[in-house]
């Protein structure tokens, strides 16, 4: 596995994997599937941003094969929040149990200081216990609770903060 900052030819790997997650409801709070269209701003923003890159999970043996995604985004529009990114990790169904995801994480972790990043959050739905453990597994640690705040159509879900901040000297 490789993991390189996308390109223009990834989106559509990557709004076909980010799609998957929504008919479970319990790992994106979008309800309908999203288009590449749709999606365009958010990507271009991302492409070019040095300091909110997304970056794709790409097979070693199947070449330009993208099998998961992960990204910076800002956090809160203020200047006292710049330290601090949300981070997001997708991955394609056939991916999942392999510890690819708590590789994405490590992987976002390790490029906190070369981007001047003090702080990651995450936002997960509390019924996401697979997401829980990985941010857990990788150091990080609950930090809020917003219950119930997420109507998912089928239920009322409460989202769950994770933080996670590199050692201050």
């Amino acid at each position: 596995m490789k993991i390189r900052t996308a390109k223009e030819q990834d989106l559509p790997q990557i709004v076909a994997i980010y799609n998957q997650a929504i008919p479970s409801r319990r790992i994106t709070a979008d309800l309908t599937p999203v288009t590449e269209q749709g999606r365009r701003p958010w990507f271009e923003a991302h492409l070019n941003s040095r300091r909110h890159p997304i970056w794709v999970l790409e097979s070693a043996v199947e070449k330009n094969k993208v099998f998961g995604w992960c990204s910076f985004s800002p956090f809160y529009d203020r200047a006292a929040f710049d330290q601090t990114v949300e981070i997001s990790v997708y991955l394609d169904q056939s991916a999942k149990g392999r510890g690819y995801g708590s590789l994405a994480v490590r992987f976002l972790q390790a490029q906190m200081e070369e981007l001047d990043v003090h702080t990651l959050m995450a936002y997960v739905i509390e019924e996401n216990h697979v997401s829980r453990k990985m941010f857990e597994k990788q150091g990080f640690r609950q930090w809020g609770r917003y219950p119930n705040i997420a109507n998912m159509g089928d239920s009322l879900q409460t989202f769950l903060i994770y933080g996670y901040q590199k050692s201050v000297e």
